[in-house]
């Protein structure tokens, strides 16, 4: 009788272990399950942010917005350039942000712009080497005085007419330099009649910016003619939906199998 009691006891006891290395399993298999879900959910995070650059785009479309509006003539430097168009530009952009009841007007309003705002405008684009010359010139049929006592620009009365506003498409990195394509957008159609559906509104040409690096900052040091065409861009828009992009692809290849995979796999085994 003890005999049995004892081979009863024991039985109870290998039952109570069984039972407990099968909720340990049980309880690893769960943490495996989580770790691959919380791997696989910060991998797929981690590849969107690094293919997602908006951002990007809409920092360079608020940097560019003054100078896409009066339509440069592409050059290969800065040297190039036309300098009254990119100065009339950086005389709006700096204009546009500072206080401009702190600055000095003649009798008829007009305000005095002081260089020193200029510099700092120009740094901030062109990069802290390149330098303007400034005089008297005119721009658009706009004529903006140079007043060497004050260092100050005197600025028309008048706003300034944007041809365009900038669409940042695409930016790649070459080497050192980054090229940023815009496409310049107008709110008026061939005629001059305002585009009053603005779903409509696509961009009637294609520029490259080019970025070069500088201390670390990036600076424009040319504008070039596109591959980019308004053609080539519909295209690339019918396209897009049919042709995986890389993160797609990487994502397909992080995501856990399917049941039916499962299955299929299973019954081989």
């Amino acid at each position: 009788m003890a005999k049995t009691n004892d081979a009863m006891a024991q039985q109870r006891a290998l039952r109570r272990r069984r039972r407990s290395r099968q909720l340990l399993g049980a309880v690893v298999c769960l943490l495996v399950v989580i770790g691959a879900v919380s791997v696989v959910t910060t991998g797929a995070g981690l590849v969107a942010k690094a293919f997602d650059d908006t951002d990007e785009k809409l920092a360079y479309e608020q940097r560019l917005m003054t100078l896409v509006g009066f339509d440069p003539v592409p050059f290969d430097s800065l040297d190039e350039a036309n300098q009254n168009t990119l100065l009339s530009a950086l005389i709006w952009e700096t204009l546009a942000n500072v206080d401009k009841d702190a600055l000095e007007h003649d009798d008829l309003g007009a305000p005095y712009l002081p260089t020193l705002e200029l510099d700092k405008t120009a740094a901030s684009l062109y990069g802290p080497d390149y330098k303007f010359t400034y005089e008297t010139f005119e721009d658009r049929g706009l004529t903006y005085t140079y007043d060497e006592e004050r260092s100050a620009f005197l600025v028309p009365i008048t706003s300034a007419i944007s041809d365009y506003y900038p669409q940042v498409e695409k930016i790649r990195r070459e080497g050192d330099t980054q090229r940023v394509t815009v496409g310049y957008l107008s709110q008026y159609n061939e005629d001059g009649s305002l585009i009053l559906n603005t779903s409509e509104i696509t961009p009637v040409k294609y520029y490259d910016y080019i970025f070069t690096r500088n201390d670390g900052n990036y600076y424009l040091s040319a504008i070039v003619s596109s591959e980019m065409t308004a053609s080539s861009s519909a295209e690339d828009a019918d396209s897009a939906a049919s042709v995986p992009n890389a993160q797609d692809q990487l994502m397909e290849q992080l995501a856990p199998e399917t049941d039916s995979q499962v299955s299929s796999d299973s019954a081989a085994e």
